[in-house]
């Protein structure tokens, strides 16, 4: 019954971008996609029979449309190297970095 690792859902015309065990990682990407004007959707798969928050009994799915998949792993990977300067910050001075996240 536990031997198997939760998968995402195939949703029609959605793509699972981001996969994680912890709410607040979820949240915040979650929140740095709407900020680049994307729409993404957070699916729980956490067991509510348990109060685990962690592995398999709480994994976690963030899914855009399938048409922006590419752009949304592109900007993660960007943020996760640190190229992106969120405005009032100077967080990166990496040309390719994106300058206003908030959309300004």
């Amino acid at each position: 019954m536990f031997n198997k690792k939760v998968r995402p859902d195939n949703i029609d015309n959605w793509i699972c971008i981001y996969e994680t065990s912890n709410e607040t990682e979820a949240r915040l990407v979650e929140a740095f996609i709407r900020n680049l004007g994307m729409e993404c959707e957070l699916l729980s798969k956490k067991d509510s029979a348990y109060s685990v928050n962690f592995g398999d009994l709480s994994a976690l799915f963030i899914y855009v449309p399938h048409d922006k998949a590419e752009e949304a792993k592109k900007s993660l990977k960007q943020w996760k190297e640190g190229k992106i300067k969120f405005k009032g910050t100077d967080v990166s001075t990496d040309d390719n970095s994106i300058d206003h996240v908030d959309g300004s």
